[in-house]
């Protein structure tokens, strides 16, 4: 069977993703904080929604639940008995471990104190699930439609946290299908010379970051917002095309997902004590920051190779596939 060829420079828009979303969860600088959250989750929904190809549903939902579901469980049962071992005595948190455990398995971003990135995963998974099952009873164009029912659902009820992230697949699913809409729109703007393609994402870029500094984030314009972000690092991803670290980034952006939350806040603390200061320091100097964003990174890229020779299942993958 014929592997389908990657898009390098979705992977390399993926890198610069999870890059970003390392940076936003060390980071306490407040500025770095709202910019990168106005668009650095949508990024991924966008980047899913992309390579979307319709599917029978049960042949679906058993790719999703391998390469979606059961990552999500292991790595949130090792990094949870972690949790409850080692790092819960050095960090504050008044949650037992059976409501942690609860947070688990019903994917509750409010219950994910382990692990909070971990909510990602739940969402993700009823997302691409739904957005299937739309097209299948329908067709692309009323999914289209219905993504965006949903997602202005969201900006104007207030929506109680629901199981697996249920209320967020409300605030993603349009970028989603916007992903899978402009995938199949033939008009481009990658005829464009490339020093007006970078001209265009230097200014969508500059637009995100002014809408964030200045807060400009809630209700309809957070959509405005992250879809101007997100094209912003498409144009530039394109621009790209081929670099072998950004894409490898790209690559293991799920596993980096999963395990990065423990192991920066390590690494802070280790180098809290080296230079003697304290963490908040750390995290607030983007000098540093961007040392402890290198370093977890490297120790991610390392657990990723250990992790796919003796247990690729927990990554999605078969071994006789590797």
């Amino acid at each position: 069977m014929m592997k389908t060829s990657r898009l390098s420079w979705l992977d390399i828009m993926k890198g610069i993703g999870i890059i970003l979303v390392v940076v936003g969860h060390i980071s306490s600088n407040k500025i770095i904080f709202n910019w990168l959250y106005s668009f650095h989750m949508p990024l991924f929904f966008f980047a899913a929604g992309w390579v979307y190809k319709k599917k029978q549903f049960f042949i679906d939902i058993k790719r999703r639940i391998q390469t979606i579901v059961i990552p999500y469980f292991s790595f949130g049962l090792v990094i949870l008995i972690y949790w409850q071992l080692i790092e819960r005595k050095f960090r504050y948190s008044n949650m037992s471990f059976t409501k942690a455990l609860f947070g688990l398995l019903s994917g509750e971003y409010n219950y994910l104190d382990f692990n909070v990135h971990l909510w990602f995963l739940p969402c993700f998974f009823l997302t691409v699930i739904l957005f299937n099952i739309i097209v299948n009873t329908t067709n692309k164009e009323i999914a289209y439609i219905i993504s965006a029912v949903m997602s202005l659902i969201f900006i104007v009820v207030p929506l109680p946290e629901m199981l697996w992230g249920l209320d967020r697949v409300f605030m993603y699913i349009a970028f989603y299908a916007i992903g899978n809409y402009i995938s199949n729109d033939k008009r481009d703007i990658y005829n464009l010379n490339k020093s007006i393609q970078i001209f265009i994402a230097f200014f969508m870029m500059v637009v995100n970051f002014i809408l964030s500094y200045f807060s400009l984030t809630t209700g309809i314009m957070w959509f405005v917002a992250g879809s101007i972000g997100v094209g912003g690092v498409m144009i530039v991803s394109n621009l790209i095309n081929k670099n072998k670290f950004l894409e490898y980034l790209g690559q293991i952006s799920l596993l980096i997902l999963c395990i990065h939350g423990p192991i920066y806040r390590v690494v802070v603390k280790i180098m809290s004590i080296l230079i003697n200061v304290n963490t908040d320091i750390i995290r607030q100097n983007f000098f540093m920051t961007i040392i402890v964003v290198i370093i977890t990174l490297s120790i991610c890229s390392i657990a990723y190779k250990i992790i796919v020779y003796i247990a690729p299942w927990m990554l999605g993958k078969q071994k006789n596939s590797l």
